[in-house]
């Protein structure tokens, strides 16, 4: 039904009606991201803290558009508007050019011709070169949120997917057929499929969520309609057996009518744990008030159904398409057949450390 991605994690995405699949997952989803700088005494920085829309709810403040060339990404750019209450015309989203409140940036920049810094982050154990985007967004950013923050790009660069979630991982094989798969860790790496690669996605290359459990978790609030954009998922369906069933799904198959290129397969891992960010206001930045800031605790009753992560609900699946598979499209309106299922939840094993699962445990 709904095709999203977004540019700068945790920032407000963008709505598609076709996406194209890239080696990460859908192309420029999650290839920005903003950390908070940690500094010492003597001004040097000591941490990049990368930003989650849970623990900053006023991220949802800022708002990306692409402009530019519509066939050509190299050329386009990103706008990011602060929707705040200090801009009086937050309905402008086009570059104006004379908005304070308005930034603009290459989509893709070269990170030669601008001489970007390289920098190196983790994002829950898994690291990854990336680019700091330099002094000029830093500033804009920063006398919003109130303390030192850049803005970084993923570049040609990658995260590898932990624990048995990716399809191609080793622990997935070891899980799938544990009698065969010692072989595997033998063979060399041309032999073998690559285990799948994220950007600054937390988990996962897509996150499919289905309208089905939206509605379900809509009936735990008195007379509100939960917001399923709040998820922030890539991929909305629906037709789902009944809420939740997507906990099962093991694979589905996206058909465009006329194409011959064959459906396009989607292997799923694991369910998404759900921080504060689903609480967020996304009028004011901060917590609702009401039943919509309740969502969270709501869910928590019952939908803490994951064995390996038993600190908060889940929500919504993780998948992944085959490198085969890049420069596809999936377009809104296209058929999701589901083709298989497995008999139990996936448990998460992604290993984190003790202070990541704190700082995410409710």
């Amino acid at each position: 039904q709904q095709l999203w991605h977004y540019p700068v994690k945790g920032l407000g995405g963008i709505k598609l009606t076709s996406a194209t699949i890239g080696h990460q997952g859908f192309e420029d989803d999650r290839t920005f991201c903003l950390e908070k700088i940690h500094r010492d005494s003597e001004n040097n920085i000591t941490t990049w803290e990368t930003m989650y829309s849970g623990f900053h709810l006023q991220m949802v403040l800022f708002q990306c558009i692409i402009e530019g060339s519509s066939t050509d990404p190299s050329n386009s750019l990103i706008t990011i508007t602060r929707l705040g209450p200090e801009n009086p015309n937050p309905a402008q989203l086009n570059y104006t050019k004379n908005s304070p409140h308005q930034i603009q940036f290459p989509l893709r920049p070269d990170v030669q011709a601008l001489g970007l810094q390289k920098i190196h982050l983790d994002l829950h154990g898994s690291a990854t070169d990336a680019y700091d985007m330099g002094p000029t967004i830093s500033a804009w950013l920063s006398k919003y949120l109130g303390f030192e923050t850049k803005l970084v790009y993923i570049g040609a660069h990658s995260r590898v997917v932990l624990g048995s979630g990716a399809p191609n991982g080793d622990m997935a094989f070891a899980k799938r057929a544990p009698l065969t798969s010692p072989l595997r860790r033998l063979l060399p790496p041309l032999l073998k499929t690559p285990t799948e690669r994220i950007t600054f996605q937390d988990i996962g290359q897509y996150l499919v969520v289905t309208r089905e459990s939206n509605a379900q978790v809509s009936s735990r609030l008195e007379g509100v309609d939960m917001d399923i954009h709040k998820f922030r998922p890539n991929v909305i369906v629906s037709g789902a057996a009944e809420p939740y069933d997507e906990d099962y799904w093991a694979q589905l198959l996206f058909k465009s009518p006329g194409d011959g290129g064959g459906a396009l397969k989607m292997e799923f891992g694991g369910t998404c744990w759900r921080c504060q960010a689903i609480t967020a206001d996304l009028k004011t930045g901060k917590k609702a008030e009401g039943e919509e800031g309740e969502v969270w605790k709501r869910l928590a009753k019952d939908r803490r159904v994951d064995k390996g992560w038993k600190y908060g609900p889940v929500f919504g699946k993780y998948g992944y398409t085959s490198a085969r598979d890049v420069g596809r499209v999936v377009r809104v309106g296209d058929e999701a057949v589901l083709t298989r299922r497995v008999r139990e939840r996936p448990i998460f094993d992604w290993p984190l450390s003790k202070e990541i699962v704190a700082a995410f445990s409710g």
